[in-house]
């Protein structure tokens, strides 16, 4: 399973976005986890589409500060625990495979 966490300072910029966009094409990891989005929900719902993505746990930034967002594939099964503005903790599990 392949993983990617990313501090990306601001997903707000087309070319954040785009240099995203194109990792994900070559590299096609099942989860990503981006901190300091700077986003809202709705935000990170239409990168979510662009991206290819099937589900999303978002934490809203507050103001110009903070965000978090967590996709994943759909060969992915992922439970939430608990969130926070400075965490989200998950239980990933592999379709068809090893927890």
């Amino acid at each position: 399973m392949k993983i990617f966490a990313w501090n990306v300072r601001g997903l707000g910029s087309s070319r954040t976005f785009n240099i995203l966009r194109t990792y994900m094409q070559d590299v096609k990891p099942e989860i990503v986890f981006l901190i300091e989005t700077k986003c809202t929900s709705a935000k990170m719902e239409r990168w979510r589409v662009k991206l290819g993505f099937c589900s999303k746990i978002v934490v809203d930034s507050i103001g110009r500060s903070g965000g978090l967002c967590l996709f994943w594939n759909d060969n992915v099964t992922v439970n939430l625990v608990t969130f926070s503005q400075g965490h989200i903790d998950v239980n990933v599990s592999v379709v068809g495979g090893i927890t």
